[in-house]
């Protein structure tokens, strides 16, 4: 069995920034099989429900010719994506992106400017928009990365009402109502999360099936378990150190994934390049650290789980290569198999619906 996963990447001039994969789900091998070569900087992305849709938070080219921050929709054909639009949202390319779980809107964070907004999601898959937006303003304890606010992830909460956006220069997770007729977002007030000071949230995730959700902060490299109340109100749990007890050096958390089974919750260390992983006791929320993976390659920013739970595709940002890990459901424990593939700073993966599935025919060429 094979599956199709696309690959986003800080290309800078090189080309083919977002490449297309092939995933051998019985080996762990890999191939490419296309390649966008005029997709700039495609940092990251999302994928509409119905596999048909593809969304890249990217550099955009608007009629004065100057390179911004914005989204590129392309649709999606088997091997094949085809620029479908570009939107322009920020100054800088947005570092995060998200759809609603109902399909309807996508949100975005813009990094260097502390923006973030929502644009709606038109039943042809374009954009219009984007419809609300925000900017924060601020600092933090950090002189260097709390210098001014950074809006960092934005996503919407489980039943789409709210949007959640980390802040990891304001030491917060803020919660906002959009009003797409006002074209307003307006905080929510007893929501939300305030991290210690100085931990910089970067990402949140909400599990698929209980009522909790999982922060990741960077700056000292933790994760937060969070009950969510609902309507982005949240409750800690608890929180846990991602690097050994020892560990003396510079290091910057990044990603967090949950398990598709839902019992485990990883997330990726850069400088001490590794992934911890821990068990989670869905009734309490409790997380219990069951090892820590070191990897073969440099600074890990993202990485996800293949749609069976039993690999995990990376990028190895600065060895510059796509590489394959096996996942021990048992014992946290993960190993690099197969082959793999070189590729400038590759950022974000994201794994095509269950409907692009083969049975293993290699019909698409590889290039």
């Amino acid at each position: 069995m094979k599956s199709i996963f696309y690959v986003g990447s800080n290309c800078g001039d090189d080309k083919a920034g977002l490449r297309v994969f092939d995933f051998d789900l019985e080996s762990g091998e890999i191939r490419q099989l296309s390649q966008v070569d005029d997709a700039i900087d495609p940092i990251y992305l999302a994928r509409s429900a119905n596999g048909k849709f593809l969304y890249s938070a990217e550099k955009v080219v608007p009629k004065d010719g100057v390179n911004v921050g914005g989204i590129g929709v392309y649709s999606i054909e088997g091997a094949t994506l085809t620029k479908r639009a570009d939107y322009v949202c920020a100054p800088t390319v947005p570092c995060h992106i998200a759809l609603s779980h109902d399909g309807k809107f996508l949100v975005y964070a813009e990094y260097r400017n502390a923006t973030a907004g929502v644009f709606s999601v038109r039943p042809d898959g374009l954009l219009d928009g984007p419809v609300a937006k925000i900017q924060h303003k601020g600092l933090g304890l950090d002189p260097v990365r709390q210098e001014a606010a950074h809006c960092h992830c934005s996503v919407t909460t489980p039943d789409d009402s709210r949007i959640c956006i980390c802040d990891l220069g304001l030491d917060k997770v803020f919660v906002y109502k959009a009003d797409f007729q006002k074209g307003t977002m307006t905080e929510v007030q007893g929501a939300g999360f305030v991290s210690v000071p100085g931990a910089g949230p970067r990402h949140i995730i909400f599990h698929p099936t209980v009522n909790l959700a999982f922060l990741v902060t960077e700056l000292d490299s933790k994760v937060v378990s969070l009950r969510h109340l609902g309507g982005g109100v949240f409750e800690p749990v608890d929180t846990y150190a991602m690097l050994p007890d020892d560990f003396t050096g510079e290091s910057k958390a990044a990603a967090i994934k949950i398990s598709p089974d839902g019992q485990w919750v990883l997330a990726s260390n850069r400088g001490y390049d590794s992934i911890a992983v821990f068990k989670l006791d869905q009734k309490s929320g409790k997380l219990e650290r069951q090892c820590i993976n070191k990897l073969n390659g440099v600074f890990p920013r993202d990485f996800t789980f293949t749609p069976d739970g039993k690999f995990i595709v990376l990028g190895h940002k600065l060895s510059n290569e796509v590489a394959v890990y096996a996942f021990d459901s048992v014992t946290g424990k993960m190993h690099q198999v197969a082959n793999t593939i070189k590729m400038p700073k590759p950022l974000c993966f994201v794994f095509a619906n269950s409907d692009f599935l083969t049975s293993g025919r290699n019909e698409m060429a590889l290039l």
